[in-house]
């Protein structure tokens, strides 16, 4: 058996530059939803959300089950449609950050707490 490594660098945003992206979710990614935000934002993330849209599927679909189940097992974050909103905001601002650009094209997100996500392409 031969073992190999892997490396992938990958553009983690801050919120600021969150913030100047998506204004409207800004102070909820410094407040309330700070520690989603940083599940969002980290490279195992961006790996599942690169997966899924190699898989055909929307970005969001890589990392919906951990999201929800942070939300749920945190307990201070409400799970509400503004959250699937925030998630999807942060997916997108990642997603961009790493090379990627949204088609205009929604997909169904096969999760039971998400209906639909945005398809990325690879610029």
């Amino acid at each position: 058996m031969e073992t190999k490594q892997f490396t992938l660098l990958v553009n983690l945003p801050t919120v600021d530059e969150f913030r100047e992206r998506f204004p409207t979710y800004g102070n909820y990614a410094s407040n309330e939803g700070s520690l989603l935000f940083k599940k969002i934002v980290s490279p195992e993330s961006f790996i599942f959300a690169k997966v899924a849209t190699q898989l055909q599927l929307p970005a969001v679909s890589g990392i919906a089950e951990n999201c929800y189940k942070l939300v749920i097992e945190n307990g201070t974050i409400e799970w509400r449609d503004y959250t699937k909103q925030f998630i999807g905001a942060v997916v997108c601002k990642l997603m961009e950050d790493n090379g990627y650009k949204k088609t205009g094209t929604k997909k169904s997100v096969s999760h039971p707490k998400f209906t639909k996500g945005e398809f990325y392409q690879l610029i």
